[in-house]
């Protein structure tokens, strides 16, 4: 029977459980123990074999406050919080900006499209 080692499917979450784990100075089985699992499990993630689970995460989230999609997507902070906070905050002000341009595209181009309007009903009579 062959047996094929599994396909490093996670392994960037992989790289940021491990650099989240580093951040906070706790071990392997330290970690095990806080997720409720075995020290394995922990090892074979941090290889990329296995991802953690949803439960693990949410544990994770209350405990250090890990920010869940930077985990999953490597977006954000690794830490909600703070940086979280003016994040948003400068997209929203990014957003504004973006409104308030097209805003002002927009009354230009009315102005350009009632003009055309005009000069060919003047040019029809």
């Amino acid at each position: 029977m062959n047996i094929e080692k599994p396909i490093l499917a996670y392994r960037d979450e992989a790289a940021r459980l491990v650099k989240f784990r580093k951040k906070y100075q706790i071990s392997q089985k330290e970690l095990a123990t806080v997720l409720g699992t075995k020290q394995p499990y922990i090892s074979r993630t941090e290889k990329g074999e296995n991802p953690l689970t949803f439960q693990h995460l949410r544990v994770l989230r209350k405990k250090y406050n890990l920010n869940i999609n930077w985990y999953c997507t490597g977006v954000g902070t690794m830490i909600s919080g703070d940086e979280d906070k003016s994040t948003v905050m400068s997209d929203l002000n990014t957003i504004k900006k973006d409104y308030e341009d097209l805003s002002k595209l927009y009354d230009d181009l009315k102005r350009v499209v009632y003009k055309l309007v005009r000069d060919v009903y003047d040019t029809e009579k």
